[in-house]
């Protein structure tokens, strides 16, 4: 299935401190990963990536999904690198700990 529908809702600010160290991998969301905005199910850029099958994988979506029309899609997961603090969600600062031995260092 293509993924190549476009279309903006704003701009998301950047969740990086800086690109030195990044490491992006590619793994799979699932529409349920998706919080309602409006009549969309939009994943945010800071957001918590858990892998189901695996709970020692973790990581953090690098950019907005829309999965409104999909059930799951390939996602950027940042998995080491420096990631600003004031720009993710309460869950990713709670797992702050967790973040810091992979090599994800909020700043």
């Amino acid at each position: 299935m293509p993924y190549n529908k476009l279309t903006s809702y704003g701009e998301t600010p950047n969740i990086l401190e800086s690109e030195v160290g990044l490491v992006v991998k590619t793994r799979t969301a699932k529409n349920s990963m998706a919080a309602t905005v409006g009549d969309r199910k939009i994943i945010k850029a800071g957001t918590l990536y858990t892998n189901p099958d695996d709970s020692n994988d973790l990581g953090i979506f690098l950019n907005d999904y829309d999965m409104t029309d999909y059930t799951e899609r390939p996602v950027a997961i940042v998995v080491q690198g420096r990631i600003r603090a004031d720009r993710v969600g309460s869950d990713v600062t709670a797992k702050k700990t967790n973040l810091d031995a992979l090599g994800i260092k909020l700043v």
